[in-house]
């Protein structure tokens, strides 16, 4: 290190602005969170030192975040959605563990650099405690020409029709809380608010169909342990012969389906839905953590979602969707009278069937919930999705939930399809599960 670089570090060390983004990063929302830590670490850093004019998503994303020299941001989102959670991050903090300090520090929209400003005042402060006493308004000097008894007219007049305002505004409200009441009372209401909570951050993720094509094109599929490291981009392993270059290239893209997306714009749309707390992350970006700490709607089978091995475990009907480890099926790890143990599913069957699970599961942490929607084929996996965002079959199938105050419980949903031209049709409940 350079005498220069020495002084600039201390000089650094000394700042009351780095010093509270050390005990922000130190507090508990930071400390389990090391790449928001990072993230804050950096464009601090980078703004103290004067150096906040070369702050962009790009720079961002291969310090932070390991992304290649000159790689393309529109291709990949990461620094975005992690933006977005750091920004929801520091204001938790400020409003709980950092509620005293003096200091605030923040990320504006559409930028990088972090704004240091410092607490003058409490946000949550009712106005009229900052204001001080109120001085009364001037009285307005009184109609000498008016009678008293056409002022009595007047007042009785614009008496009845306060009291008929107020009768109304009365009966409208108690409509609308009957509304609400009844509402909360219903099972898709019970599902949707304990997926999207004020105290938890949810996370939809569409399945990454790049693995489907690389699948096919190397012959095997890629398991988790190699997906979340980044392990299978950086050495090609082919079954059958195949175009290293071609397979590296796929695998570098961020390919979706329709289905996926068209099921994730759905979703933010729900009454329900707490945008603030909501954002769409490919599945390479998630992190194992985030299946211990977050609320999570995944679509799309291990086969184009190789986390969905993290929490098979946990799950009744598992779908096994590799072609070279056996017939394509649905296990029933528990069958309940009258069920199946296995579900085959036949990919060249001519009436076109399908299977499809709607799981409802606790997340690895066990402090929220996971929603997970599988198919065999993009006409399963949406059947899968339109029944569990369609508030009716949702509401029939868990009527005995309906008026009460208690928790919709975890469950899990077998379905088969039929695909006709390429879309589902309506879905057939095989079978269902509801775990206390």
């Amino acid at each position: 290190m350079t005498m220069r670089e020495s002084r600039r570090t201390s000089s650094l060390d000394e700042d009351p602005r780095w010093q509270l983004v050390q005990r922000i990063v130190a507090s508990r929302g930071f400390v389990n969170s090391s790449r928001l830590s990072e993230f804050l670490l950096h464009v601090s850093k980078a703004s103290l030192s004067g150096e906040g004019g070369s702050l962009n998503e790009r720079t961002v994303g291969e310090a932070v975040f390991e992304r290649s020299p000159g790689y393309d941001p529109r291709d990949d989102n990461i620094v975005r959605s992690h933006a977005s959670r750091l920004r929801l991050r520091l204001q938790d903090y400020f409003r709980e563990e950092g509620a005293s300090e003096t200091l605030r520090v923040s990320i504006p929209r559409g930028s990088y650099v972090p704004v240091f400003e410092p607490a003058e005042f409490d946000p949550y402060t009712p106005v009229h405690e900052l204001s001080g006493s109120a001085t009364a308004p001037p009285q307005r000097p009184s109609n000498a020409s008016r009678t008293p008894s056409r002022r009595r007219s007047t007042t009785v007049k614009g008496l009845m029709i306060c009291l008929v305002v107020l009768g109304a505004a009365i009966v409208v409200t108690a409509l609308y809380l009957r509304h609400q009441s009844l509402l909360q009372e219903t099972p898709s209401h019970k599902l949707w608010t304990q997926v999207f909570r004020n105290d938890k951050q949810t996370i939809i993720v569409p399945a990454d169909s790049s693995l489907v094509i690389v699948r096919l094109m190397v012959g095997h599929q890629i398991h988790l342990q190699e997906y979340a490291g980044g392990l299978y981009r950086q050495a090609t392993d082919c079954d059958k012969p195949c175009d290293p270059r071609m397979v590296e290239t796929i695998e570098s893209l961020r390919y979706t389906s329709m289905s996926d997306l068209e099921f994730a714009v759905k979703v933010t749309r729900i009454p329900e839905a707490i945008p603030l707390r909501t954002e769409i992350r490919f599945a390479r970006d998630l992190e194992l953590k985030d299946l211990k700490d977050s609320n999570l709607i995944m679509a799309g089978s291990q086969e184009a979602d190789p986390w969905i091995a993290a929490i098979s475990g946990q799950m009744n009907f598992v779908l096994h969707d590799d072609p070279s480890a056996g017939v394509l099926r649905v296990e029933n790890r528990q069958p309940k009278t009258g069920e199946m143990r296995e579900y085959a599913y036949n990919p060249h069957d001519p009436q076109h069937r399908g299977l499809a699970t709607i799981a409802f599961i606790p997340n690895l942490g066990g402090s929220g919930n996971l929603l997970v929607i599988q198919g065999f084929t993009l006409a399963g996996t949406q059947a899968a999705a339109d029944f569990v965002t369609s508030r009716r079959d949702i509401d029939d199938l868990f009527q005995t939930f309906a008026g009460n105050e208690t928790k919709l419980p975890h469950f899990e949903i077998l379905l088969g399809t039929i695909e006709v031209n390429g879309m589902a049709s309506r879905p057939i409940l095989l079978a269902w599960h509801v775990y206390p």
